[in-house]
């Protein structure tokens, strides 16, 4: 339970790819069943809104970390996720779309820094710092 706890509670440390991808799957699934069973946004859509946005923030800063970037970096994603959710409608959301498939390409596919970065060691290498 703390492994997951971490995942999607904790915006430390550094994840790989393969649970980056359980965990965004995860949160989309959540969010795709809340305006599936909430047709209508009001205040409990927002009540649930709230902590999915927070885990997103979780779990992409620590992907982030692993691709040595820093965290802050998960506003700017999960902003334009909330422009291009459900359908892109305008230009604005188009472009949003297009930088999601940039960052989704980066941050799923390409793999995390070997070696110990300031957010610190890689899971499987057992780096140390130095």
């Amino acid at each position: 339970m703390t492994a997951l706890a971490d995942l999607f509670l904790n915006s430390t440390g550094r994840i790989g790819r393969i649970r980056f991808l359980a965990g965004a799957t995860c949160l989309i699934g959540v969010w795709v069943a809340v305006d599936i069973f909430l047709r209508t946004p009001g205040w409990l859509h927002a009540l649930v809104a709230a902590p999915l946005l927070y885990g997103g923030f979780c779990i992409l800063s620590q992907r982030l970390h692993d691709r040595g970037r820093s965290g802050w970096w998960s506003g700017p994603i999960l902003l334009a996720f909330a422009l291009a959710w459900p359908q892109p409608l305008t230009f604005l959301g188009w472009v949003a779309t297009a930088a999601l498939v940039l960052i989704a390409f980066d941050l799923a596919v390409l793999p995390g820094q070997k070696a110990f970065n300031r957010y610190g060691a890689a899971r499987q290498s057992g780096a140390t710092p130095g």
